[in-house]
């Protein structure tokens, strides 16, 4: 098993996010990972399942929805796999290539990227021209056309896969989103120093955001309950890491607020370490509804707990256990209360929600179970 781990890790580490990698050291099976997406949605649907197959024994290749050689790659593969890959010229070959050779075609995405919606959901005509906002509909449309050609899906969440299979009537599977060896090795150092580290004072409320103009919305849910806590709090501060617009936050707030630049993957664990309570707020829509718990799982990973919103993502959380869950303003702020007034109480949530995601929520457990889906797929499928 450790073998298994340092060559996944050697080869996650050889090569920017995966692409342009031959096939990893394996056996049975081949997977064909096809994308066009980077950053962290690429790391968890594709990079940590990738691991997955490593560590069960398995092979895989990543290749983008536009390189020439994807045919070529196809003939060699037990299945191929999309992740949210683009309408490509190459990609639909792809897919016609793995019809003639009767192989399974399976579609992974972790958010409603077929439904129109999504411009309502993420207020998407508010942050961008009406040119943009018609490019988006037209991938939407573009992904519902590409998805109706596959056998079945892979997806994140409960919640996404019965609004996948209600739609297009196709089935769906879930392997939610798992932590990595590497993440868990690069967490470990911070988690010894909060620790072995007396408690903090005063406390700081961490929101940790990802892409441009998508979480000002979320964050927007809690800040009532945090302008009473910091209010309440002497020296109490929330820092915000990451792509956030500071116009969005109300004026009465920003001198209690520090916004630091959005950082890499690779310094994410020593960022969430310097808080004291990790925020988790979601506007209570569908496409945040079929959003996974990743805010838990990190931060868990460091030993800080999390307060967040008490819908379908972070409904692992055993509330006032292994973190605590909210619904309104009152929970938010009697929540965050908790956590803010007992050190010792926060310590024992963030230690409990360490071991439950090192338990639960990692590449290295839920891979038998992944290949065992794969292998399933590749006896059974395809079914059209």
């Amino acid at each position: 098993m450790k073998n298994l781990v340092r060559r996944a890790l050697r080869r996650f580490g050889s090569y920017s996010e995966g692409y342009g990698a031959g096939w990893s050291l394996g056996g049975q099976p081949r997977i064909l990972f096809v994308s066009g997406m980077d950053g962290a949605p690429l790391r968890y649907r594709v990079l940590h399942q990738a691991e997955q197959i490593a560590l069960a024994g398995g092979s895989w290749m990543l290749v983008r929805d536009t390189e020439s050689r994807l045919r070529e790659c196809v003939q060699q593969c037990d299945i191929l796999y999309l992740y949210k890959a683009g309408t490509t010229l190459q990609a639909c070959e792809a897919v016609q290539t793995a019809r003639r050779n009767a192989l399974p075609v399976v579609y992974d995405t972790d958010d409603l990227n077929w439904d129109e919606r999504l411009v309502e959901y993420c207020d998407l005509e508010r942050y961008y021209s009406p040119p943009d906002v018609v490019r988006f509909r037209r991938i939407f449309r573009e992904a519902e056309q590409l998805m109706q050609s596959v056998d079945c899906f892979i997806t994140s969440t409960d919640y996404l896969a019965a609004a996948l299979t209600a739609h297009f009537g196709i089935p769906a599977y879930v392997n939610a989103n798992a932590l990595s060896q590497q993440a868990i090795m690069r967490a470990e150092p911070f988690y010894r120093r909060r620790a072995a580290a007396p408690p903090r004072a005063p406390v700081t409320l961490g929101y940790f955001s990802g892409w441009p103009k998508a979480h000002e919305s979320d964050l927007a849910v809690a800040l009532p309950a945090v302008r009473r806590a910091l209010d309440a709090l002497p020296g109490a501060r929330l820092r915000i890491v990451g792509h956030f617009e500071r116009s969005a936050l109300p004026v009465d707030l920003r001198e209690w607020v520090e916004i630091a630049p959005f950082v890499p993957y690779e310094r994410l664990f020593a960022e969430i370490a310097r808080v004291d309570i990790n925020l988790a707020p979601l506007v209570d829509n569908p496409h945040r509804r079929a959003k996974s718990a990743v805010k838990f799982l990190e931060a868990a990973l460091v030993g800080v707990p999390t307060v967040a919103s008490n819908l379908e993502p972070y409904r692992l959380i055993d509330h006032g256990r292994t973190g605590m869950l909210a619904a309104n303003e009152e929970e938010w702020y009697a929540a965050i209360m908790a956590l803010a007034t007992d050190p010792l109480r926060r310590r024992a949530i963030g230690d409990a929600a360490r071991r439950y995601v090192l338990e639960h929520e990692t590449t290295s457990v839920r891979a038998p179970g992944f290949a065992n889906l794969l292998r399933h797929l590749i006896d059974t499928l395809p079914l059209r």
